[in-house]
């Protein structure tokens, strides 16, 4: 499934006006300017719209809940329903509503004096790009061992290493967004699944409402290379995980309401505490005379769909990505949102671990490594329609099997966070200390990233008791660029130094403060790597505090 998409977040596109001057039935982004009255209810009441474990997860990676969290204004919401703008939806992150009106920017405002822009949802296409799951029958092929058919796929990624030890995704919770989950509820292969109650809610974001069942196969198909728990058939890479189910694509309308889905489910992901986002969709092209994307617009900052998954990753979302199955084609890079430099963006190879000639290649266009990693894509193992195990091809199947792989580390590792997690499948991939343009970093190595996440807990770990109660330096910004800066506050308990750690272990700055300057600290980091790093300060008294910064 490749989808396409074009839309600059910041930029306000012309509305069409007809022959008889009044504004067209358009759908739109309407811009708002602040959160209303309801602003300060929202900021002494983050239970109110996060959950616990959306709480927990933002506060683990340094995320306390700002404005741009909090929810859209209600009072707006109803004074432009009343005047008859049909709400689709609304997006807290970026302040904005999903709308479809005919009504021009300046009777908006005189409406609801709060509108502060409009910009125009456009269309686009979408075509299927994965090959069709032919069907094997049980009795034609099945292993000895309990992975069954998914054999070559999990001991490629030495994925048995964590699961021989009990990570078999239990207790993470991730949300797949695809077009549908065709009898999911119903195939067998997802029956513990239901049984033990870890499909813990889903929605269609399509056409608002919980009918998810009878649409696409795809995301069924997608979601049964993480979750399928058939012993002797097939297992998925996270057999035991937690989804949260979203329609966000209609295969029947190619409209740019997708991309809209796609943000709100996030918001929504983010609200419930997912741990994860799962994606199997790519944003490349669009129907003739909409105009297509260029490869300068995969900088990971221009597509709404790259800056909605960075800003869920931002909050704590590992989010995981399929590199799109255009490296046979005309356009042959990734696709969006694969070039979110947060998100981990996943090619595909076959079980000889050599390049699948359909993933999509990188660099993106500001020059980060893509993809990541890889998977195998070729002759995947995955549930079909009828709920046979057979085989399909395309990096919506090596993508997700990389989602179980990362639920797997991070029950492992449930203290790390999603970039830390993200850091270490990197490190450990075959190629990652001479990445290429086809494989990024290489095939992980289930084994080799747990050791690394193990160096980084003793690191943390080792002076957690004090660094919990002794928060007494501001460290910002947070993602860094040139420097880091250390804000001390107190006076009695100066700083006498600092240490930055990376993911592994080394230490790749260390120096002395001096006592008369222990109030105020700035760290150069221009001659450092872009990546996750631990500034290690010591104080006076002796104690000592561990802060997590990222490097851009």
């Amino acid at each position: 499934m490749r989808s396409t998409i074009h839309i600059g977040l910041l930029l306000l596109t012309s509305l069409i006006v007809s022959a008889n001057g009044l504004w067209a039935q358009q759908k739109m982004w309407v811009f708002l300017k602040d959160k209303g009255s309801e602003q300060t209810y929202w900021q002494s009441h983050p239970e109110a719209y996060l959950s616990p474990k959306a709480l927990q997860r933002q506060a683990a990676v340094g995320h306390v809940p700002t404005v741009a969290d909090l929810p859209v204004s209600a009072a707006y919401k109803q004074q432009l329903s009343a005047a008859g703008v049909k709400i689709v939806g609304s997006s807290r992150w970026i302040n904005a509503l999903s709308v479809e009106t005919t009504l021009s920017l300046r009777q908006l405002k005189s409406i609801c004096p709060a509108v502060a822009g409009m910009q125009k949802v456009g269309k686009f296409s979408r075509h299927a790009y994965e090959t069709s799951i032919e069907a094997v029958t049980s009795a034609t092929r099945v292993d000895s061992i309990a992975y069954g058919q998914a054999l070559g796929q999990t001991n490629q990624l030495n994925l048995q290493c964590l699961h021989s030890r009990g990570f078999t995704g239990r207790d993470v919770l991730i949300a797949v967004f695809d077009a549908g989950f065709l009898r999911m509820d119903t195939i067998a292969a997802f029956d513990s699944l239901w049984l033990q109650g870890r499909v813990l809610t889903y929605r269609d974001f399509v056409n608002q409402d919980t009918t998810i069942f009878d649409e696409h196969n795809h995301g069924m198909n997608v979601a049964s290379t993480i979750v399928a728990n058939l012993p002797g058939i097939m297992v998925g890479t996270a057999p035991h995980a937690t989804l949260i189910l979203a329609r966000t694509e209609n295969v029947f309308s190619e409209t740019h309401q997708e991309e809209d889905n796609w943000l709100m489910a996030a918001e929504w992901a983010d609200s419930l505490g997912a741990d994860q986002i799962h994606s199997s969709l790519g944003y490349t092209t669009f129907d003739p005379g909409e105009g297509d994307f260029v490869y300068a617009d995969l900088d990971g900052n221009t597509t709404i769909i790259s800056r909605a998954a960075d800003m869920a990753a931002a909050r704590g979302i590992l989010v995981v990505n399929s590199a799109g199955n255009e490296g046979g084609g005309p356009w042959r890079h990734i696709s969006a949102p694969c070039d979110g430099d947060s998100v981990l963006c996943v090619g595909a190879v076959d079980i000889t671990g050599s390049y699948a000639g359909f993933s999509g290649v990188g660099p993106s266009a500001d020059g980060q490594i893509k993809p990541d990693v890889v998977a195998m894509g070729l002759n995947v193992a995955a549930v079909g329609n009828t709920g046979v195990v057979g085989n399909t091809s395309g990096t919506s199947f090596s993508a997700p099997i990389m989602s179980g792989f990362a639920a797997c580390l991070r029950q492992a590792h449930p203290l790390r966070s999603n970039m830390q997690i993200l850091r270490a499948i990197q490190q450990s991939a075959s190629q990652y200390t001479n990445p290429d343009s086809l494989l990024g970093y290489g095939i992980p190595d289930a084994c080799k990233a747990d050791s690394l996440l193990h160096i980084v807990d003793s690191l943390v770990l080792a002076v957690r008791p004090i660094a919990q109660q002794l928060q007494q330096i501001t460290v910002f910004p947070n993602p860094a660029y040139e420097t880091l800066i250390l804000e001390n506050r107190l006076a009695s308990n100066l700083m006498s130094g600092y240490t930055v750690i990376a993911t592994d272990g080394r230490v790749v700055l260390q120096t002395s403060i001096n006592p008369q300057e222990g109030m105020h600290a700035v760290i150069p980091l221009k001659a450092i790597a872009s990546g996750v790093y631990f500034v290690r300060i010591a104080l006076a008294s002796g104690q000592v505090q561990v802060s997590r910064f990222i490097k851009e």
